[in-house]
């Protein structure tokens, strides 16, 4: 643990999911190889969708409507669905066929072996603080161990804007009634979750335990911590 600024008791305590409680890259992965052979053979003729297709379809979807970036379900369905469409379907099927299958990638994409000390911790955590995560992306932790941890859940949805932008954060603050500085906000990501939460005026803890490297930290957090266990020390 190493704190880079000063720290105080918060009154909540927000978490990031993906890649901060446990580790996401399997998981999403083989949800994408899943998801694309699944779709080719239900209703592609048995054709499995390339990753550069439905890569493409996703881009072009945000284009036409940049308002939807921020909800990771919706663009799935709307590239689904134009697939669906450039392969033939009427506009009614193609939609009902898409939300089909955005439904069975949430699903797989749910299937996350949540590790025992990140499960633990915050089952001990949640005695003594409200718990809540803040999430831009669409695991359904309704279908993971996480269940019973959370109070709220929060994502970006139409109107509200994903991490780093302020929207989640102040959700969070308003429903507790808290200001930003008595939340602390946990994530691994250093532009969405640290720098965003620093932005909003939050207290923060850089959880590193599944850091991925594309990214640099770009702004100090309060405190540090290399294992989610790190957590009970640090507020109990």
């Amino acid at each position: 643990m190493i704190f880079f600024k000063s720290f105080t008791r918060p009154r909540a305590i927000c978490f990031d999911l993906d890649d901060t409680l446990y580790d996401n890259t399997v998981p999403i992965a083989a949800a994408e190889r899943y998801i694309r052979e699944f779709a080719g053979k239900h209703y592609l003729g048995g054709r499995t969708l390339s990753p550069e297709e439905y890569a493409e379809t996703k881009a072009a979807v945000i284009r036409e409507c940049p308002d939807l970036a921020a909800d990771v379900s919706m663009v799935r369905y709307f590239a689904y669905r134009q697939i669906l469409l450039d392969f033939g379907y009427p506009r009614e099927e193609a939609g009902v066929l898409a939300h089909g299958i955005t439904e069975e990638f949430i699903r797989v994409r749910s299937r996350i072996e949540i590790p025992d000390d990140a499960l633990e911790t915050l089952l001990v955590l949640r005695k003594h603080y409200p718990l809540a995560a803040l999430s831009n992306g669409n695991a359904d932790m309704k279908r993971t161990r996480l269940a019973p941890v959370f109070e709220h859940i929060w994502r970006p949805v139409s109107g509200f804007s994903p991490k780093p932008a302020g929207d989640l954060f102040w959700m969070a603050a308003g429903y507790y009634g808290i200001s930003p500085s008595e939340l602390l906000f946990v994530g691994d990501d250093p532009l969405n979750d640290i720098s965003g939460a620093l932005r909003f005026g939050c207290q923060v803890c850089w959880q590193t335990q599944y850091r991925k490297p594309e990214r640099e930290i770009m702004s100090l957090p309060h405190v540090m911590i290399s294992h989610i266990r790190e957590l009970i020390d640090l507020l109990l």
